[in-house]
């Protein structure tokens, strides 16, 4: 069944461009997440939805990943809001997913909402600047590989998030831009 290598969604036979990241769509089984079997990149270092760190699917050439508060410490995965490397000393897992000791990052977990995801942090920026002139809160985070010191390529993933109350409102305004917004599923 072919999937996007970017963003790991499959889609339906006779589908060959991905219609959310526009990446040629590739034939196989798509990765996913050993711990929250959400979809993952073959480059990504840390699962984006949980914050594990990949061991499986990984090549055996990268680098131990190590933690950016305890240095020397190898990390066990990853703030899903800004990507920072985390030991077992220092992470905060809460319903599955890492944070940093950064209580906002907790808090902006749970009380916000992606609405959209960007390839570069300036498109991320104009759309919410968008919002915001439409009178909707919007922030944006970058869940940067800290691995690289870099900024040519795709190396991260940019969100636009909205207060959960607002994101129907926000969709509604992406569209009226023509501006996609990312799917959610409805909680029962």
């Amino acid at each position: 069944m072919p999937y996007c290598p970017e963003c790991g969604y499959e889609y339906n036979l006779g589908t060959r461009i991905c219609p959310d990241c526009q990446t040629q769509l590739s034939e196989g089984k798509r990765l996913l997440c050993e711990a929250c079997q959400e979809p993952v990149t073959e480059e990504g270092t840390f699962c984006p939805h949980c914050g594990v760190l990949r061991t499986k699917d990984v090549p055996l050439h990268k680098p131990i990943i190590l933690c950016e508060t305890h240095r020397g410490v190898p990390a066990i995965g990853a703030c899903v809001v800004c990507g920072k490397p985390v030991c077992d000393q220092c992470a905060v897992k809460r319903m599955g997913k890492f944070f940093c000791p950064d209580d906002e990052h907790v808090k902006m977990a749970f009380d916000w909402i992606a609405v959209c995801t960007t390839n570069t942090r300036n498109e991320a920026e104009m759309i919410k600047a968008q919002l915001e002139g439409s009178g909707i809160r919007a922030m944006v985070f970058s869940q940067s590989d800290r691995m690289f010191i870099t900024t040519v390529g795709d190396l991260a993933v940019n969100e636009v998030m909205v207060p959960k109350a607002s994101l129907e409102k926000a969709q509604a305004f992406l569209r009226s831009i023509n501006v996609e917004p990312r799917a959610h599923r409805r909680s029962s």
